[in-house]
């Protein structure tokens, strides 16, 4: 059985976070990762996605994640991706 991540889970070294999750209409989850150390350069895109796509159940089945936001809030650097499903559920 597969662990599907939420909202306060991160990767095992704590400099990333799920920060927010959400689902549209179409199927899509939106994942917000935030990252734990507060640099405004250099976040780790592509742990990122795999942090976002670990928080659907079967990561191997996403058609695609694609970033469709990244923002600083003054502390953090955080980046929303949208993390898409095959049809064959």
């Amino acid at each position: 059985m597969t662990y599907v991540k939420g909202i306060g889970d991160g990767t095992r070294d704590g400099l990333l976070e799920i920060a927010d999750t959400r689902w549209d209409g179409n199927g899509t989850l939106f994942v917000t990762v935030r990252e734990m150390i507060g640099q405004r350069e250099n976040f780790p895109v592509r742990r990122g996605r795999t942090l976002a796509r670990s928080a659907i159940h079967h990561p191997d089945k996403t058609r695609s994640s694609r970033v469709v936001r990244q923002w600083w809030d003054g502390s953090q650097t955080r980046v929303t991706y949208a993390v898409s499903r095959n049809e064959g559920r």
